[in-house]
């Protein structure tokens, strides 16, 4: 279809659908909502049974583990044989069957020994026997017996194992090899981490291969945050996944969504009490079924007060990705319905990576999804514009028709201060992309983008994943962060052994581009404190304490079971510096981390963080966990419920400024955006802002996002209070909502 026919089609579109009234949207059916599920549901089934588990190194693992048994029968000679049978044993590793893979790998290693094989041709099934037994203790222990210390590093208290002898026989194993090559960083890592399961971390571990103390110390001493997801229901085993927080029963309380991305995952619904418990909503919601997704966000797309849900799915498996994404409307009585089809989003191209946000300013939210192109599947990115309630593609007509890559992260706002947002993608493999936007089109709802990225400057990492905007220095101008994620470049422990023990690795740390206000960004990261290479897959910001300056949050990890690094966590310092608090505030946990969601559960002022763990393979699930801010800071705090009327409802692309006044009579000014933050990871859409010292909001002035950038003013506020201000209107509504403890 040519450029002039996509365009006509799209007024046409906006033309016959003018009068729709909001109402008419909302008024679902029950068959409407069945029959919605139901095909989304049959649609997952098709796509499970087409991926081929051959092609996807991370699906159904047990399948590929029985292939390579056949395969050992039918080998032509002992080397084939051989060659398969660790190709069994491998997969029955990530497949879960931890025991069965240590007694093919044994198995293999007595074989070598009978041929009398040179050591060096043996290594590394010996680091795959070590890593085998490593993992049958986080079995046994972490996963077998979970608690709120399981997993975090230094591993102390309930963390070290009761049931000792696989972490044991790794260090054995991992001891031998060293002797061999005391160069290897990885197995010098992974030694360190086996004895602290045992509590003979730092005491025991042999002193050429002991990682010095200092190793876990913090840059700052931040109050430690507890594990309370135990007994709450919501501490689900699962693979890695994504998650969204938000009031989705609009009844003053954060709920949680979270997904899990095998394909017979199901997503899960968890509605908070407000007495430190959640209820496990998902059976009720309708959505039993509807399952998969990597990652998952929230909006509310058609304006009627309920926060909606959108499950991306197909990432990372190539042709095989051709999975449907889904859009579920939140019905307002605590059922949701799939209305992918009949929204107009529903496309096969594997995802993991969208940002809602009003590019066109009409009021009504839309959406971008950046797909992953790979040598297997071209994969186009999709400009999805929001005709109330309805979407049409319009990608080309907007000049983005031509991005390809394997897009991990998209994030949006408005980085020029022109009033219209535009879009950072996070390309790995590739020169990420800074398109602005041009703004609306004369009497058309069409917008499109131009590509800035080499005048702005903000291309790198070319390895990297997770993306998002804000203002971390508090100057008005919103900066973009984005993590590297070094794929099939180094491996994750011997990456952060290698850094501990003073050796550099350079164009693998996070990327911190400070708007220069001009149009270009400085990259920052180094001045920031920020040096040290991570392996970054979900995460998120916040504010950790308070003090008015965003915090953040990286999952961190690789697929292979020996990435047992450490999630890290980075207290913003007034915007001068990133201090690494991981140790001190008990963030360490050395599972595979993804979605990241910060928000203030219990209504105390502060905020918590939700996290989801486990990997990608198979066996690789883990517990998802729920840290609680123990607060034990003087600092005071505003909770901002934000409405728009000429502005989408839920305000997402606002600015907001905050003044307030502090103790020597200064006044400090603190800047923010409405977005649920990362591109892994979607925290709640109210604001929930820290003010350090401050007695009094003298200010807040918000800038809504419509074609008007509207202006409202709002004065003399109270501090420690949840305020909902509402576009247009002048008054400040006060909620009380009651705190309580987990």
């Amino acid at each position: 279809m040519s450029r002039f026919l996509i365009i006509f089609s799209f007024l046409s579109f906006f033309a016959c659908n003018s009068d729709t009234s909001t109402d008419t949207l909302n008024k679902t059916t029950k068959a409407e909502i069945d029959d919605g599920n139901a095909k989304m549901i049959e649609m997952l089934q098709e796509a499970y049974l087409k991926i081929d588990p051959m092609q996807v190194s991370y699906f159904k693992n047990i399948s590929r583990a029985e292939h390579y048994k056949t395969k050992m029968g039918l080998a032509a000679n002992k080397s084939e044989e051989i060659r398969d049978q660790s190709l069994y044993a491998y997969e029955l590793l990530l497949a879960g069957k931890t025991t069965q893979s240590i007694m093919e790998l044994e198995k293999i290693i007595e074989l070598f020994r009978s041929f009398k094989v040179e050591p060096k041709m043996t290594y590394g099934t010996r680091q795959l026997l070590a890593m085998a037994y490593l993992r049958m203790g986080e079995q046994d222990n972490c996963i077998g017996k979970n608690n709120p210390e399981s997993c975090i590093i230094p591993i102390q208290g309930e963390g070290i194992y009761n049931l000792k002898s696989g972490s044991e026989r790794a260090i054995n194993i991992y001891e031998s090899l060293l002797k061999e090559n005391p160069e290897d960083m990885e197995t010098v890592w992974l030694l360190n981490i086996a004895y602290m399961t045992i509590g003979k971390y730092p005491d025991g571990v042999p002193a050429k291969w002991k990682l010095p103390a200092k190793t876990f110390k913090s840059d700052y001493k931040l109050p430690a945050f507890k594990n309370v997801s135990a007994n709450k229901n919501i501490g689900i085993q699962g693979l890695s996944g994504g998650v969204c927080i938000d009031d989705f029963n609009n009844d003053g309380l954060l709920d949680i969504v979270s997904s899990s991305w095998d394909l017979k995952d199901q997503i899960k619904i968890f509605f908070n009490k407000g007495d430190g418990n959640f209820e496990d909503h998902t059976s009720e919601s309708g959505l039993i079924g509807i399952s998969g997704g990597l990652n998952i966000n929230h909006a509310d797309y058609n304006n009627d007060g309920h926060m909606d849900i959108l499950i991306l799915r197909g990432a990372w498996f190539l042709d095989q990705g051709q999975i449907p994404n889904s859009l579920l409307k939140n019905n307002g009585d605590g059922t949701f319905s799939d209305v992918t089809i009949e929204s107009g989003l529903l496309s096969k191209y594997p995802t993991q990576a969208a940002t809602w946000m009003d590019f066109n300013q009409d009021g009504w939210v839309d959406l971008f999804i950046g797909n992953e192109t790979s040598s297997k599947i071209q994969a186009p990115c999709e400009l999805f514009l929001n005709n109330k309630g309805k979407f049409i593609n319009t990608t080309n007509p907007a000049g983005l028709g031509k991005i390809r890559g394997l897009v991990k992260g998209v994030s949006s706002g408005d980085v020029n201060g022109d009033g219209w947002p535009d879009l950072y993608l996070s390309i790995m493999g590739s020169s990420n992309k800074l398109f602005i936007n041009n703004g609306r089109k004369e009497n058309t709802p069409m917008v499109t983008f131009v590509d800035q990225t080499e005048k702005a400057g903000v291309q790198e990492p070319i390895l990297s994943f997770p993306t998002w905007m804000w203002d971390y220095n508090n100057d008005g101008h919103l900066d973009i962060f984005v993590a590297p994620y070094p794929m099939g470049k180094l491996k994750a422990a011997a990456t952060l052994g290698s850094a501990l023990n003073g050796k550099t690795i350079e164009g693998y740390q996070p990327r911190v581009y400070t708007n220069k206000g001009d149009g270009t960004f400085t990259e920052s990261s180094s001045t920031l404190g920020l040096n040290e290479p991570v392996f970054a897959m979900g995460s998120n910001y916040g504010d950790l304490d308070n003090d008015g300056s965003l915090d953040f949050y990286l999952g961190t990890g690789a697929p292979s079971y020996t990435a047992l690094v450490p999630n890290k966590m980075y207290r913003n310092n007034q915007g001068e510096s990133f201090q690494d608090v991981t140790y001190a505030g008990r963030f360490g946990h050395i599972q595979k981390g993804h979605g990241v969601s910060f928000g203030d559960f219990d209504n105390d002022g502060d905020q918590d963080i939700f996290h989801i763990l486990g990997g990608a393979y198979q066996g690789d699930i883990f517990n998802d966990i729920l840290f609680e801010n123990p607060g034990n800071n003087k600092n005071n705090w505003i909770t901002l419920i934000l409405e728009g009327t000429n502005s989408n409802k839920s305000a997402i692309g606002a600015r907001v400024k905050i003044s307030a006044k502090m103790p020597d009579g200064s006044t400090k000014h603190f800047y923010h955006m409405v977005s649920t933050g990362s591109s892994f990871g979607s925290n709640s859409l109210q604001l929930e802002t820290g003010l350090g010292l401050a007695t009094r909001v003298s200010e807040i002035e918000i800038k809504w996002p419509s074609e008007k950038s509207t202006i409202s003013t709002f004065r003399d506020i109270k501090i420690n209070s949840f305020v909902k201000l509402k576009e247009g209107k002048s008054e400040v509504e006060y909620q009380d909502r009651k705190s309580f403890s987990f």
